[in-house]
């Protein structure tokens, strides 16, 4: 089964002002490769727990094989375009494109850039999620694991962090660029509109205060139990990207991680856990503080926000409309520059 927008239709946002059985896999590919053969990358699960448990939102290609083997009712979901999923993916996939998960991509001052779906009164669109998952076959006691692009994508890891928001009980990522080295490692692929589902009923447990607005984040600039994490690049941070928004540079106060730094450069997968750990901490984003992740349309984010949640960070936020917002009022508190000191790494 593909996306069908005639039988999932894709609301209309009514908020004037935003405010991010079986085992299921949600692919969510738009490309990359691998050029050896597949091996599972040590530094995407911790040695002390199986990558299936809860609390472990990364898997190796090895760690997917090894579920399929053990539940042979696994369902398989692709949200890439149906274009890239009639060509390929796994066998007995379905597909969620990404347009499911959020709303369409807009330029600043050309209507809500990915962000998450919204009800009138500008909180998650709980409704729509259970209808979207529901009519997919998808309970929230289902096991999902996405497979795609790499982690920070829309086509990646998104879906992971949405799941995550709802309350989904088991929500896991494929790490890397998931369609790439499932094929590279060998494994078959099937063309076409993939396979059906039975409706299913679909009862969200939306995790409170998850997702920041832009109220949030002013009432918070000054609090010292609040870090804003800025997961965006140098040049954006600085303002010297400005990325077609009417101004560049940070929330006052936010510290600088570039989520790309957060992935090893040679096999697109996160970094080993206590590496990416001590990126955080140098920078002053430590468990015992609140963490606001923003960067411009809340994609990024969701590479530290899974990364967090499995080091045990009890108070993750997303300030969901990030840059695309903040970074085009008028009256917002805007900083340019280099990290100020005290947030630069430590050597």
């Amino acid at each position: 089964m593909k996306y069908d927008p005639r039988r999932m239709p894709l609301f209309s946002i009514r908020s004037p002002l935003p405010v991010c059985g079986g085992v299921v896999l949600v692919a969510v590919l738009s490309g990359g490769g691998l050029t050896a053969a597949e091996t599972p990358p040590a530094q995407t699960q911790p040695a002390t727990q199986p990558a299936d448990e809860v609390g472990q939102s990364f898997l190796s290609i090895n760690d997917l094989v090894s579920l399929r083997e053990r539940d042979p009712h696994l369902l398989l979901v692709d949200a890439r375009n149906a274009v890239d999923f009639e060509r390929s993916h796994i066998p007995g996939a379905i597909n969620l494109p990404p347009e499911a998960w959020r709303t369409p991509l807009a330029k600043p001052g050309e209507g809500e850039s990915q962000y998450l779906f919204r009800n009138a009164e500008g909180e998650l669109d709980v409704p729509r999620y259970e209808a979207m998952l529901g009519e997919a076959g998808i309970t929230r006691a289902t096991p999902v694991v996405v497979y795609g692009n790499f982690a920070g994508k829309a086509d990646g890891s998104v879906p992971v962090m949405i799941l995550d928001m709802l309350g989904h009980e088991r929500a896991m990522f494929l790490d890397g660029v998931g369609i790439a080295r499932w094929e590279t490692a060998g494994h078959p692929i099937e063309t076409g509109p993939g396979g059906e589902t039975t409706r299913a009923v679909y009862r969200a447990e939306p995790v409170a205060d998850a997702v920041w607005n832009l109220a949030d984040v002013q009432a918070h600039l000054n609090d010292p139990q609040v870090v804003f994490h800025d997961t965006r690049s140098a040049r954006e941070y600085d303002g010297r990207d400005k990325r077609d928004n009417t101004r560049g540079g940070h929330i006052p106060g936010a510290v600088l991680l570039d989520y790309a730094d957060l992935l090893d450069p040679r096999t697109q997968g996160s970094l080993p856990r206590e590496q990416a750990r001590r990126l955080l901490e140098e920078r002053g984003i430590t468990p015992e503080k609140t963490v606001v992740l923003y960067c411009q349309t809340a994609t990024r984010v969701s590479l530290p926000y899974l990364l967090m949640r499995d080091m045990g960070y009890p108070h993750v936020k997303v300030y969901d409309a990030s840059w695309h917002e903040y970074g085009n009022q008028e009256d917002t508190a805007v900083e340019e520059g280099p990290p100020a000191a005290g947030r630069e790494p430590v050597p």
